[in-house]
């Protein structure tokens, strides 16, 4: 026999193989559980020389029917829990997300999700999809619908949050409880927690002590100096300095006919001589 006669019997015979057990030649592994029954009609999603096909995909999963009803018509129980983003999707799209041959478990078939191929109602209600993953906490009950507001495609963290986006009128300590020192300060501070910390971090801080008493002059002294009852710094004291003993203090303000001297800073706002 002539040598090209031996080469187009040897590939009709592998054609042949290929046809009779395309399963065997051809496969490169096994389909998941749902393709099971379909396993050796590679013909079901594949065309001849031209590889799996999307069109092929749709020939049975009907995108308008997909988390609504089976492949055989049956209707699939509401509490599934499937998205029904599908029907957003192109119909020739089904390649960029699902794949096959890899084995029963159906999850090992998915490759990437891509958000960006979603339709633009489906990606303004983030909820159609992750409506169960939505944390119960205050914060996300006061959130919209859309979670791309703080967070990104790429998993839950990191994350970023806009306090402008909450109510003027709403308090930081509606969130942030759990958040507040035990420290005396904080316990005299209040609930208004922008009275010293901005939105993006908790430190660095501000303090305007000013609007109590204007630390000037000899007046830059510790907190401890003042304020000598760590429980309580709305509580402070000015006998500790100077000539400043509750006996001088009463008799000074006694002779100007001033009975009502015990909160000093009410009148004294500053280190001022004479203020």
């Amino acid at each position: 026999m002539k040598p090209l006669a031996i080469i187009a019997a040897f590939l009709a015979v592998l054609i042949g193989l290929a046809l009779a057990f395309p399963d065997r030649l051809l496969n490169p592994g096994g389909l998941m559980q749902g393709h099971a029954k379909i396993e050796k009609e590679c013909l079901s999603c594949h065309k001849p020389f031209k590889g799996a096909l999307a069109m092929q995909c749709a020939s049975c999963h009907k995108p308008g029917q997909i988390g609504v009803r089976r492949v055989d018509g049956t209707a699939l129980p509401k509490k599934a829990g499937k998205a029904l983003f599908h029907r957003g999707l192109p119909a020739n799209g089904c390649l960029e997300c699902h794949t096959d041959h890899k084995g029963r478990e159906a999850a090992k078939a998915l490759r990437a999700f891509k958000h960006d191929r979603l339709g633009a109602a489906v990606r303004a209600n983030c909820n159609t999809c992750h409506d169960t993953q939505k944390p119960q906490d205050k914060l996300h009950k006061l959130a919209s619908r859309s979670c791309g507001e703080c967070h990104a495609t790429g998993g839950w963290r990191p994350a970023s949050f806009d306090h402008k986006k909450l109510a003027a009128a709403r308090r930081c300590i509606e969130c942030h409880k759990r958040d507040l020192p035990m420290g005396g300060l904080h316990a005299s501070a209040g609930t208004n927690c922008g009275t010293c910390h901005v939105a993006k971090a908790w430190k660095p801080a501000s303090f305007n002590h000013g609007r109590y008493f204007r630390l000037d002059r000899d007046h830059r002294a510790s907190c401890a100096t003042c304020h000598n009852d760590p429980a309580n710094y709305k509580s402070y004291t000015c006998y500790g300095c100077h000539e400043h003993t509750p006996a001088n203090i009463a008799r000074e303000h006694l002779g100007e006919g001033i009975r009502n001297y015990r909160n000093c800073a009410k009148c004294h706002r500053r280190g001022t001589y004479g203020d």
